[in-house]
């Protein structure tokens, strides 16, 4: 139950930090090219630089053993939601723009900035060397999918290279090879780089805050009925990590593994499906609304999967 607590608290914390870059977006402190650049930088320096340093590290079986588990529960988690994602989607009476939104917007976690951060505040550098592994499906997919479901158009050829230049993919791929061969990199440089690596937990906090600061209390509250914002919300949050998960108790998979890949599943919705509906045609006020109710309530909800799964291990 500490751990809960400690859960909790930590999430409570970092929404201070979302506090700050809403406030800081608000006052126009930072213009919107000033934050696609703040995002830049966090998306292409700071978490490849955590990524990398948290999977340089002495090779141990016991951790090989771990990477592969996380990597077959990604195929499962990424696999099993996208079917059903499509599904509920094709079921519901959604209007064109709104329909690739709101698949992506429940198929997708922000796995890569909030739920890298609760991983590290709660199981150090080694939980954030499993974290990144489960991302790896995750990553292909967002790039990839997400875009094809929002415009098959403007997905490139050369697909191959659209995902290598995706940078929490590429990072994680050099990091696996820096764990799996015995490359040990000077300490003054792979020093530098987890300092820079530590930028990620206060920028990724205020990026979200700056994000969801586009949503003003008028269109929050004409978004409130809305049915279909509380269903992609609830689904998000709720239903798929405990749906997902549940068949996985009968594994008895190490607590700290089961939990890492459970709470990165459980993360609210990612800006980058709003960023998406932008550029390629979808309805953006609909996915900024889900990521801001979704991310808001996530304080509570990543809390409460927790404490159903800690019940029941």
């Amino acid at each position: 139950m500490d751990t809960l607590f400690t859960l909790a608290y930590e999430i409570g914390s970092l929404y201070v930090i979302v506090a700050i870059g809403w406030i800081i977006r608000r006052k126009g402190l930072i213009s919107e090219h000033g934050q696609r650049a703040f995002t830049t930088l966090l998306l292409y320096v700071a978490l490849p630089c955590l990524i990398i340093s948290s999977m340089h590290m002495p090779f141990q079986y016991e951790q090989a053993y771990g990477a592969l588990v996380m990597f077959v529960l990604s195929i499962y988690i990424m696999g099993g939601t996208l079917f059903l994602s499509r599904f509920i989607t094709g079921k519901l009476k959604l209007s064109t723009n709104r329909r690739a939104v709101f698949e992506n917007v429940i198929l997708f976690g922000n796995q890569g900035f909030i739920g890298m951060v609760i991983i590290l505040q709660l199981f150090g550098q080694e939980g954030v060397l499993f974290a990144s592994v489960f991302n790896l499906i995750y990553y292909i997919l967002i790039w990839t999918y997400a875009i094809y479901i929002m415009n098959p158009e403007e997905l490139p050829d050369s697909k191959v290279m659209f995902i290598l230049k995706n940078p929490g993919f590429l990072a994680t791929i050099v990091g696996f090879v820096l764990f799996i061969f015995p490359i040990k990199i000077p300490a003054f440089m792979i020093d530098r780089v987890a300092t820079i690596g530590q930028m990620t937990v206060p920028l990724s906090m205020i990026m979200i805050g700056m994000m969801i600061s586009t949503v003003s209390f008028s269109k929050a509250m004409a978004y409130m009925k809305d049915i279909f914002v509380y269903i992609a919300v609830f689904i998000r949050l709720l239903m798929y990590p405990i749906l997902f998960f549940l068949p996985l108790l009968f594994f008895h998979i190490p607590f700290e593994w089961f939990m890492i890949a459970c709470l990165l599943s459980a993360t609210p919705s990612p800006a980058t499906i709003s960023m998406y509906a932008q550029v390629y045609g979808g309805d953006v006020e609909f996915s900024a609304v889900v990521v801001f109710f979704s991310t808001l309530l996530s304080v509570v909800s990543i809390p409460i999967v927790y404490l159903v799964f800690l019940l029941l291990m």
